[in-house]
């Protein structure tokens, strides 16, 4: 494993700012009101001199609650760490880190992956081990349960069968919650913008090939490696629900990116055609209306229950 080093980097969010499902403006799915410091954990000068076939995991995390994952090359990270470099001059009141580990091919799995934010709600981790309690797939359908206390933010996978070039697919995910939960809610104020409720789930995806520089001030290329569907969404009302998500990929209308811009608007459309060919990752993100990846945790009645189930038969048709 690399020795970490740490390089100061700052980062302004100024557009980040509201999100409703029903928003026109400019504004963000995944991050919180107000900028953002970044810090980028990582020995760069070893890891950017290495093979260059050598795979990181890297991982974007705000003192905000909120985090993103993803995997890239060593030309990527290179990339990655010049755009971080590029727009570090800003004074800014959120820090973030942004850590890079290489990992070893034999511990990568395609299977799919729960994530919950850590106690301190600023990082994602995984459950990646029995006595984590991580997710279960049956055929098409997967299952976790969600812990109490825990706010759970993604549930996706890198099968390639499943990802790569999704262009002319439709994603569908059939989902149930079956348990004693009395509701679900979202932290940050994600809900709403204001209070926590209501907790919702949606489509996420991942292409870290898909750069390009939105404007804003400052710009910032990895806005447009992760989208989400908006408005399509399914709110997690109670303990025992079904219901059913749907959405075209190609359909620029029902996605947006890190920043909030829808995938219409100009300034990020070329960007989104290129990650719907691209897709590293995909799968469900947890948050609210205002704030898509803030994560959910259940509402429990005050005698401890058995945890809450939910299930997600996931598939892409033609």
């Amino acid at each position: 494993m690399q020795t970490l080093r740490r390089i100061a980097a700052v980062l302004t969010f100024p557009a980040i700012a509201y999100l409703g499902a029903a928003c026109e403006r400019d504004t963000p799915t995944e991050a919180r009101p107000g900028g953002m410091a970044l810090t980028v954990s990582g020995d760069l000068t070893d890891a950017l001199s290495t093979d260059l076939g050598q795979s990181y995991q890297v991982v974007l995390s705000c003192t905000d609650g909120h985090s993103v994952i993803l995997w890239v090359g060593s030309a990527m990270l290179t990339g990655l760490a010049a755009d971080v470099a590029a727009i570090n001059a800003s004074d800014t009141g959120v820090s973030c880190t942004l850590d890079s580990t290489a990992l070893d091919p034999s511990s990568q799995t395609t299977a799919w992956t729960v994530y919950d934010y850590n106690p301190s709600n600023h990082a994602l981790a995984p459950r990646n081990a029995p006595h984590k309690m991580p997710a279960t797939t049956t055929g098409t359908t997967t299952t976790f349960d969600f812990l109490p206390g825990k706010f759970t933010a993604l549930l996706t996978t890198t099968d390639r069968s499943l990802t790569g070039d999704l262009s002319t697919k439709t994603l569908m995910d059939v989902i149930s919650l079956r348990g004693p939960a009395t509701t679900f809610m979202t932290q940050h104020g994600g809900g709403d913008c204001v209070g926590n409720l209501p907790a919702t789930v949606r489509f996420y995806f991942v292409s870290p090939s898909a750069s390009g520089s939105t404007p804003g001030t400052p710009p910032a290329g990895f806005y447009t490696q992760f989208w989400w569907s908006n408005p399509v969404n399914l709110p997690l009302t109670a303990g025992n629900q079904d219901g059913m998500i749907t959405v075209r990929v190609n359909d620029q209308t029902q996605w947006s990116d890190w920043n909030g811009k829808p995938a219409t608007d100009p300034d990020v459309s070329e960007a989104f055609e290129k990650a719907i060919h691209n897709v590293q990752t995909v799968g469900l993100s947890f948050g609210g209306l205002c704030f898509f990846e803030t994560g959910v945790t259940a509402v429990y009645p005050s005698t401890p229950p058995p945890d809450e189930v939910f299930s997600s038969n996931f598939s892409e048709t033609p």
